[in-house]
């Protein structure tokens, strides 16, 4: 699994959690809903391990996919002004993130899990 798998998986989170919950109206509780579980919740968990700032700026750019612009007047409005940083400075914040999410979940059950998801 690469940066930009994770990335992907961020991406796609409101898609999957859609998806599972279509699925469980219609109570189509099969393979399929359980690997939608299973992969919401890592990844869900996996930013547990991040900072409070990293997870944010997951959050904004990936998951609810906001401009970095957006993310910047965001920040200026909940953390103030002086606490505004770079378009550049939260692109590293998000590789890092992104990278201390891959260390998690790289390991053989985990990664074949989330490998997997772009198949469903």
């Amino acid at each position: 699994m690469t940066e930009n798998d994770v990335k992907s998986l961020f991406k796609s989170m409101k898609k999957l959690k859609a998806k599972k919950e279509v699925l469980k109206c219609i109570e189509k509780a099969d393979h399929e809903y359980n690997q939608l579980c299973r992969i919401i919740h890592i990844a869900e968990n996996s930013l547990d391990s991040l900072s409070e700032s990293e997870r944010e700026i997951i959050q904004m750019h990936l998951i609810d996919g906001y401009t970095w612009e957006q993310i910047m007047n965001q920040h200026e409005r909940y953390h103030g002004q002086q606490n505004v940083q770079s378009k550049r400075t939260y692109e590293r914040i998000q590789q890092k993130a992104l990278k201390q999410i891959l260390g998690i979940i790289d390991s053989g059950e985990l990664d074949a899990i989330l490998t997997n998801f772009v198949e469903i």
